[in-house]
């Protein structure tokens, strides 16, 4: 599985929300529905996902690209945080990256 469908499948399941800025826009705000925030990410070339708690807190914010990448590559950018890191960890396991 493409690393960028597994982390909003990871932030979805840790009940997050999941924006998504295709660089000059919101495409998609605080939303639940993985197929609605796959299809933003995939519309663009690269996308920023703003990962939040139900509150609005942000948790991260991660830039990642749905094309020309390994599958394990397509989460470009992001700063190092405890879920990131819960993040990895899961991929890690379930992927063998």
């Amino acid at each position: 599985m493409k690393a960028y469908k597994h982390l909003i499948k990871f932030a979805l399941s840790c009940e997050y929300t999941v924006s998504v800025w295709d660089g000059e826009e919101w495409q998609v705000t605080k939303s639940e529905d993985y197929a609605e925030i796959v299809d933003a990410v995939e519309s663009v070339e690269e996308a920023v996902l703003k990962i939040r708690r139900e509150g609005g807190d942000s948790i991260a914010s991660v830039t990642v690209s749905a094309y020309g990448l390994e599958d394990d590559e397509t989460v470009v950018d992001y700063g190092l945080c405890s879920f990131m890191e819960d993040w990895e960890e899961s991929y890690s396991l379930t992927h063998g990256a």
